[in-house]
């Protein structure tokens, strides 16, 4: 323990009695001690010196009370009053002040010298260390010995706790416990946001030790360590070989990772080739049983490093809650297959990472491929604002509404371009008077009264976007083309 009062009046040899000290007092840690009859030692004192003095500088009682005053601002835990060498016993107005600023008094007697004090603090600081650091040596032995167990990460962590004695948790790159725990909402929050700024960093909030584990450009998780007896360096260098070998760990699990991802592509087509009672056995083995019927079906469009941020989400919740989730790639996208009743883990994987994608509920595995190829096209029609399109909304859209790929919209946007052109240099709003003319059967009056505009102005915005367009818009196919393009744009 640091040294405090406690430690120097359990030296004998000292003799000191205590004046006036609470038990917070008592216990106050002292960095050093220091002797002076200054009438201001304050500018050569540093937060946490003890101060011992014999009181000449005080040319009256009055003097004591402003002179604690300025000690408890600078952050002196104790003060220790020489007698019999000014005074015979400790003044009252010393203890008076001491008292009211919360500061521990103690009286020296003339027998023992300030220099004896200062020798026991120097002995008792030497022996702190050398316990500090037999202690750091044998935690970090202990981890190691505990790395070796079959439990691996979580005999780690679990060795850590006991040794700060205090909770440990290991959390993955959801924020969600993966070893150890419990944690606080406060510190779980908290590592959400460390995770979020995607770079390494250590924090303590509250007593609790939060530390990033991983490359800033590809963050592992966070460990937490709850409020221990003490945060010392002793304890934070435990904490970063914790974090080291837990680093390390998790970069082989990721070795092992890319290869069980190339496994789960290939039991993916298997899957959807019909191939279930193998692909179920495999997956029982490794990850456990696949996910009951009826499914969500969802595709994620997830490039870079999103895509390893979600199969990392993935990865964790499928360790966490096995048979809860099945995932793999399926070229530039990943297929997500979950019970329907966990629908809702989708749209809190697509906010996390920011990504788009579709999906289809009420899937069964016999018509996986046809499910995987609609939830294709609903994230064909996925966009920032609505991260998750269901398939069920297309359906409900008609044939059109599916023609949403990015292929698609080019040919569209170049169709109307000649409109958009015109009506960027007039007032004839092109694009809106087809579409209104079109919604309403290509009926000039019908159109015309919609638009507020006579019918034969209506007739020569048409002929004007024929001229435009090359088209003979009185053509049911040329008109089914520019109805096609307007719907594609989002313009009808």
């Amino acid at each position: 323990m640091p040294v405090s009062l406690h430690t120097v009046l359990a030296d004998r040899d000292l003799a000191l009695r205590t004046v006036w000290a609470d038990e917070p007092a008592l216990a106050r840690p002292w960095a050093w001690v220091h002797s002076s009859d200054l009438a201001d030692p304050t500018p050569f004192l540093s937060p946490g010196d003890a101060l011992l003095t014999t009181g000449t500088q005080w040319s009256d009682d009055d003097a004591i009370a402003p002179w604690v005053a300025r000690l408890a601002e600078r952050g002196v835990p104790a003060i220790g009053f020489g007698t019999e060498v000014v005074r015979a016993g400790t003044p009252e107005p010393l203890a008076a002040a001491c008292e009211a600023a919360g500061i521990a008094l103690f009286e020296v007697p003339y027998r023992t010298p300030f220099i004896a004090v200062a020798r026991a603090v120097a002995d008792a600081q030497s022996r702190e260390r050398y316990a500090r650091l037999r202690w750091t040596l044998e935690a970090q032995r202990a981890i190691a010995v505990a790395a070796l167990k079959p439990g691996g990460l979580a005999e780690v962590i679990a060795e850590l706790a006991r040794r700060v004695d205090a909770p440990v948790a290991l959390l993955g790159t959801d924020a969600e416990i993966v070893h150890g725990g419990p944690v606080t909402p406060e510190a779980q929050e908290e590592a959400r946001r460390m995770l979020a700024e995607a770079r390494r960093a250590a924090v303590v909030a509250d007593g609790v030790a939060l530390q990033t584990v991983g490359r800033s450009e590809s963050l592992r998780g966070v460990l937490v360590v709850g409020a221990a007896s003490q945060h010392d360096d002793a304890v934070r260098a435990v904490i970063t070989s914790v974090v080291a070998m837990t680093g390390l760990a998790l970069e082989q699990d990721r070795t092992l990772a890319r290869t069980l991802d190339h496994l789960r592509t290939g039991l993916l087509a298997a899957l959807m080739r019909g191939e279930r009672d193998l692909v179920a056995s495999t997956s029982r083995a490794l990850w456990g049983a696949l996910p009951t019927e009826p499914l969500t079906i969802a595709v994620m469009d997830a490039r870079g490093a999103r895509r390893a941020a979600l199969l990392e989400l993935l990865e964790s919740r499928a360790e966490r809650a096995r048979g809860a989730v099945f995932h793999a790639r399926d070229g530039q996208r990943v297929v997500v297959i979950v019970p329907e009743a966990e629908t809702p883990v989708l749209d809190y994987l697509a906010d996390r990472v920011r990504l788009t994608g579709g999906l289809v509920r009420g899937a069964r595995y016999s018509s996986l491929a046809t499910a995987v190829d609609e939830a294709g096209r609903a994230a064909d029609r996925a966009h920032a604002d609505h991260r998750l399109v269901d398939y069920a909304m297309l359906r409900d859209d008609g044939v059109l509404a599916s023609l949403s790929g990015d292929d698609t919209r080019r040919i569209a946007a170049s169709v109307l371009a000649p409109l958009d052109e015109h009506d960027a240099r007039s007032r004839d709003e092109l694009v809106r008077t087809l579409s209104e003319w079109l919604a309403a059967d290509a009926v000039a009056e019908a159109a015309a009264t919609r638009l507020g505009i006579h019918r034969h102005t209506l007739r020569a915005r048409v002929k004007r976007a024929e001229q435009l367009l090359g088209r003979d818009l009185g053509s049911f196919p040329a008109r089914a083309e520019l109805w096609a393009a307007l719907v594609t744009a989002g313009r009808a």
